[in-house]
């Protein structure tokens, strides 16, 4: 296991000048504060206090994301969030396949090719259909407002790969009326150029927000250059006081070399593998909120187009349709409860792998494949005794085409006692769904794998110290069966692990113009030579705004 340190000295300045005045822009926090009455969505399908929430839930606010320098949000997020381990590479560009980062690991689970931790934008599950896995350089964040990451499983709301944890990507809404745009520019080392422009609009029930940016670097070896294009716009309008409809837009190409992955099998290769991979996603949306119930459905699509010559010259395709629909009501006093249901069907394809064209028979290429899946859901939260105590439960039945039916069940519970204090208890089922990469690629492949499955428990104490400070412990402890191994060449559910670790964070403001935040995690794991999760883990960040323009940080993490 390697343990990484990283220290790094951001100066963040004004790159271009607003294009309209400033009074007419919507105005930043000025802290990246997160508190126990901070209002989630994630864990909870409807907006509620992190205090009465008994599931974990970590913020890291738009002010904190601009703090970080990069445009990347996993790299922006990683090192705050306490279990959370992403890879990285270079010195910008996660990239994919061989020799590629972004993985993403929460209390020791996750994976390489499949991930255990879902990634989402505003409630929408992302992951390529045929690895099973997010495209980490998708996500930048022009168009974000906040990042909400639920540690521990999450399958009752959001289904399969949300095994381990989710990282749910907010984007931001247009608040104020008028036109603004901003344009930032940032250079560096290695040629490293990022640049972005972000533009919103509001008139009357319609709002806008678009925004473009273009990212590149040289490398920090030769031959090991990388550039990002990506296009976001949402529209909103709202019909009346309770109906809001809004439509999105997603379109993102990379292209990456890597002359470092052939060497690792032989130092004298001169070898550069490449990528280029575009993906797009197109969601609309519709959104009620009445007096006592509120809800939301929405319909997406996604799709993508990989070209990889690493040296395998690989080309795959994917797409995914899906809806979402929950509606939350108010059955009686103090009481909540969702009834939900999604339904997505997603395909994968492989026309070339190896140089060599698709045959019937062949284990590196496959014929369009595809997954139905649909699932109903209820959860149920009760306040007591003015609010003391919370009590929350919820279940799933996950149906699948290919995997059958199974239940999925949370419960938890949360007491807010007096001077700040909270305590929160739980215990959650999470599932992975196997990939078509298990099920029907290279020799490994077996076609009657079934889904992975975790039990997580864990407690936590909060104490509160209003807007000035918050520290947060947690310990938790999971068991995973059905994991996917290899045995005798093929793909097996054999494997079984056994996690347990002890989570530490912590913020501090001390004036209106400086911030600190702090987390530590220790991870003791049955498996032997885990990779990507490490024993110890540790961060602290301070910044400092001596005028309002000007933010001044410094973190370190190892």
């Amino acid at each position: 296991m390697e343990k990484r340190l990283q220290t790094g000295l951001l100066i963040a300045l004004t790159a271009a000048q607003y294009l309209i005045p400033a009074s007419a822009i919507a105005q930043q926090p000025d802290s990246a504060t997160v508190s126990l009455s901070e209002v989630v969505v994630t864990g909870s399908d409807q907006a509620v206090r992190r205090s009465l929430l008994p599931y974990t839930v970590t913020t890291v606010d738009h002010a904190a994301l601009n703090a970080t320098g990069t445009s990347e949000v996993l790299t922006a997020i990683s090192g705050m969030v306490p279990s959370l381990f992403v890879t990285q590479r270079n010195i910008l560009g996660f990239g994919v396949s061989n020799g590629g980062a972004g993985h993403i690991k929460m209390r020791g689970v996750g994976g390489d090719r499949a991930s255990a931790v879902l990634m989402m934008v505003d409630g929408q599950p992302q992951f390529a259909g045929i690895y099973s896995h997010h495209v980490a350089d998708f996500y930048t964040k022009e168009y974000v407002d906040k990042v909400e990451v639920l540690r521990g499983p999450g399958s009752v709301l959001y289904g399969s790969n949300a095994m381990a944890g989710v990282i749910n990507v907010i984007t931001r809404q247009t608040q104020t009326h008028g036109f603004s745009a901003s344009l930032t520019s940032q250079y560096g080392s290695y040629n490293t150029t990022q640049n972005s422009l972000t533009a919103t609009a509001r008139h009357g029930r319609l709002s806008a927000l678009a925004s473009v940016n273009f990212d590149r670097t040289d490398g920090t070896v030769k031959n090991f250059d990388f550039s990002q294009w990506e296009g976001y716009a949402k529209i909103s309008y709202r019909i009346n006081h309770a109906w809001k409809t809004a439509a999105s837009v997603t379109l993102s190409n990379f292209t990456g070399n890597d002359p470092i992955y052939p060497k690792l099998s032989n130092p004298e290769s001169t070898d550069i593998y490449h990528q280029n991979i575009t993906r797009s996603d197109v969601a609309l949306s519709a959104s009620n909120n009445y007096a006592n119930t509120t809800g939301n459905i929405q319909a997406y699509y996604s799709w993508g187009n990989h070209y990889i010559d690493d040296p395998r010259h690989f080309h795959s395709l994917d797409d995914r349709l899906g809806l979402l629909a929950y509606q939350n009501i108010t059955p009686w006093t103090e009481a909540q409860m969702t009834a939900g249901f999604d339904f997505n069907t997603y395909s994968g394809h492989i026309p070339v792998s190896g140089g060599n064209q698709h045959k019937p028979g062949s284990m590196s290429t496959i014929s369009r494949k595809r997954i139905t899946e649909y699932s109903p859901y209820l959860t149920l939260s009760q306040n007591l005794a003015n609010r003391l105590l919370t009590i929350n439960a919820g279940l799933r039945m996950a149906n699948s085409d290919k995997f059958g039916s199974q239940w999925i069940p949370q419960g938890g519970a949360a007491v807010n006692l007096p001077n700040g204090y909270t305590l929160k208890g739980s215990v959650a089922m999470g599932y992975r769904n196997p990939s078509f990469r298990e099920l029907y690629l290279y020799k490994m492949a077996n076609p009657d794998l079934k889904p992975e499955k975790m039990t997580n428990y864990e407690f936590s104490v909060i104490k509160n110290f209003g807007h000035t400070a918050s520290l947060d412990l947690t310990l938790y402890y999971s068991h995973g069966t059905n994991m996917i191994q290899v045995v005798d060449m093929k793909n097996a559910n054999t494997g079984r692990f056994t996690n347990k670790g002890i989570e530490l964070s912590g913020r501090l403001n001390p004036t209106g113009n400086v911030r600190i935040s702090a987390s530590y995690s220790y991870l003791h794991t049955s498996l032997h030579n885990l990779t990507g999760a490490p024993r110890h883990q540790y961060y602290i960040g301070i910044n400092w705004l001596p005028i309002k323009k000007l933010d001044i940080g410094a973190d370190i993490k190892g």
